[in-house]
């Protein structure tokens, strides 16, 4: 074989050693001679299981542990490898250590040290509600079904308001009592546009679902829903 078809053999077969690694890929490729990977290269790519969150289809115990919930939407038992109250797999969302117990949500989000925080002082909370985390107080029961506006407007005559994605978010972060508050199918304040209005559209089933990043969603406000009243711990007196 002269030169000049050495040349075109060695190209047509690094062509089509190109074609097939475009059909698993979308980046490109030149026509020089391709090298595999080096194994070092690989192995350092690839995830390690302290990387991965530990979960699973069945309520097994792993590695010693039992899992701390189960999540409706994944259809997976959830487990908290460092005993922190969060579990793995709320942590990978969070970008927090699961493997550290000093790495969560609720201490990234603590307040400032003594003196560098605004000092306010506890407050009660009205009749009919009870303390959600030491600045928040919900009703101690779910309302009766009220299209949006008037469930506005039964809050509102209480000396509150439907309980926000912002109330529920502090109460998930910052009480054990996730699971009595499941946010699915419930209003959620406040009006979002023309005749929308927010409204829960995951299942918060144990104290730190991984859900409670996601819950909200948009419903129409002529829909009737249940829903909870809440107020800031301060504002006191009253009563429903």
């Amino acid at each position: 074989m002269d030169t000049q078809s050495t040349r075109t053999h060695k190209f047509m077969l690094t062509s089509l050693s190109c074609l097939a690694v475009l059909v698993m890929s979308t980046g490109g490729c030149d026509t020089e001679e391709l090298e595999a990977t080096p194994p070092e290269l690989e192995e350092a790519a690839a995830p390690t299981a302290d990387d991965a969150p530990l979960v699973s289809e069945t309520p097994d115990q792993i590695q010693g542990l039992a899992p701390v919930g189960f999540d409706e939407e994944r259809q997976l038992y959830d487990y908290d490898r460092d005993a922190d109250g969060y579990s793995d797999y709320a942590e990978s969302l969070d970008g927090t250590d699961m493997n550290d117990p000093r790495s969560n949500a609720a201490l990234d989000d603590a307040p400032e040290p003594d003196g560098l925080q605004a000092d306010f002082p506890d407050g009660d909370c009205r009749s009919g509600f009870e303390h959600a985390g030491p600045r928040l107080c919900i009703s101690e029961e779910l309302a009766p079904q009220r299209r949006y506006f008037r469930a506005a407007n039964f809050c509102r005559r209480r000396h509150s308001t439907v309980c926000s994605y912002e109330d529920l978010t502090y109460l998930y972060l910052n009480t054990d009592d996730d699971e009595y508050y499941n946010p699915k199918n419930k209003w959620i304040g406040n009006m979002v546009d023309d005749n929308q209005a927010l409204c829960g559209n995951r299942s918060i089933d144990y104290d730190n679902d991984p859900d409670w990043r996601d819950f909200e969603g948009v419903c129409d406000k002529f829909d009737r829903r249940r829903f909870w009243c809440c107020h800031d711990d301060d504002q006191g007196g009253g009563g429903w």
